[in-house]
């Protein structure tokens, strides 16, 4: 049953076969690789790749996927005024799901890479995933830049500094950490802090940021906002009831795209919503149906001009962003 579990959903069986051939032929996947990604046996892909050959998907080289994703990554591009929309296949587990969209976001941010750029990045499930994923052949002289403070956890998906240091070791350049928390105690605590002269030097070059990598976070009791440490019982009960439905750098933002005053924006040490609009690449990665009202506020809102996703949850935010016209 599992090894049907790709071609049970909305991808044709000749599309599978173009996307195996892909990750295989193209991105230097193991067949063991691919086999985890799609949960399918080892077995199961060496025969799927035989058949690509001998449907003549695969000759001197890989015929580039074309169909219902590459419309529906075109139809994003074009609602939303976005530079690029990458949709990738559903199937398998929630895991696999997101290292397939990490996977693709990789293949994206190498396309882009050339000597002397600023790279900006924050942290999360996403974006660590990306980072674990990532390769490069060649090392570009490009510094990399920690857009928000850090919080106090054991687990390498919210720990910023261990990401940035992990990233920037592809490049031949400097990797800049942001030695602060995430959010503080009150605002007083992060006026101080912005005053220190090491984190005002960090913000101001931030402003110079050329490509960032951002996370599309939930607002729920799951998020790393709700398990800082920084928030009292009253605080967490204030931010469950109000109206954002994602947070980017920490920041609050609604469904239609506007910024949430909650308790904690004032005490966020993250970069500037207005600054990262101005960052000229802004590649946001999402997996999964429950992160649709946080990838249309993101969307609305201005905050990524590249969107990697998956096929189902791009359906969905097609057919929300139709029925609201």
């Amino acid at each position: 049953m599992a090894q049907n579990n790709l071609s049970n959903k909305s991808e044709s069986y000749e599309d599978m076969l173009i996307y195996i051939a892909e990750l295989y032929y193209l991105k230097g996947l193991s067949q063991q690789q691919i086999a985890d990604l799609t949960n399918q046996s080892r077995t199961n892909i060496s025969r799927l790749l035989k058949i690509c050959v001998e449907k003549g998907i695969v000759e001197f080289r890989i015929k580039k996927p074309t169909g219902k994703r590459i419309y529906t990554a075109s139809q994003l591009e074009q609602m939303f005024n976005l530079k690029k929309a990458i949709v990738v296949p559903n199937g398998g587990t929630a895991e696999q799901l997101k290292r397939r969209v990490a996977i693709e976001a990789g293949e994206y941010l190498r396309s882009i890479l050339k000597d002397n750029i600023l790279i900006g990045i924050n942290w999360g499930s996403t974006v660590y995933e990306i980072v674990k994923n990532f390769t490069v052949n060649h090392k570009y002289n490009i510094d990399v830049i920690q857009l928000l403070g850090g919080v106090n956890s054991k687990l390498r998906d919210a720990d910023g500094q261990h990401i940035l240091q992990t990233f920037s070791s592809n490049f031949n350049g400097t990797g800049y950490i942001l030695n602060a928390p995430f959010i503080v105690k009150n605002q007083q605590i992060k006026q101080l802090l912005m005053e220190e002269p090491p984190i005002k030097e960090h913000f101001c070059k931030m402003k110079k940021t050329d490509v960032a990598i951002l996370g599309i976070g939930n607002h729920t009791p799951q998020s790393s906002i709700y398990n800082s440490g920084y928030l009292t019982d009253d605080e967490m009960e204030m931010l469950k009831n109000d109206e954002a439905v994602t947070d980017i750098c920490g920041f609050g933002i609604d469904i239609n795209g506007n910024p949430v005053e909650t308790v904690t924006t004032n005490r966020i040490i993250g970069i500037d919503l207005n600054i990262l609009k101005n960052i000229p690449i802004r590649m946001g990665c999402s997996a999964g149906a429950e992160k649709i009202e946080a990838v249309l506020g993101a969307l609305r809102g201005g905050y990524i001009n590249v969107l990697v996703i998956d096929e189902e949850t791009a359906n969905s935010i097609m057919l929300e962003q139709i029925n609201r016209k």
